[in-house]
């Protein structure tokens, strides 16, 4: 049983909101009968109880963030200063 209660207590909004959303599509799926919303459902259902997001790890949460980690080096833009005669 505390296993279950630390598995849950290490849930963030995110995943929370994925399971909201999953069970209101497979409400969906009992009351329409229609099975894009059983897809659905289970797609955000699994979301959130194996914590995985987008492909490619863009959507996962709890990851450390970098701040000093520079992504883009910019250089100066300096035009040439030359003088033309009018």
């Amino acid at each position: 049983m505390e296993i279950i209660k630390r598995y849950f207590k290490a849930w963030d909004l995110s995943r929370i909101v994925r399971m909201g959303i999953g069970i209101s599509l497979m409400l969906g799926y009992f009351s329409t009968k229609e099975s894009i919303y059983i897809m659905g459902g289970l797609i955000f259902m699994v979301q959130a109880v194996l914590n995985i997001g987008c492909p490619g790890g863009t959507c996962t949460t709890n990851t450390p963030a970098e701040k000093d980690k520079q992504v883009m080096k910019f250089d100066k833009y300096e035009p040439n200063k030359e003088k033309t005669n009018v």
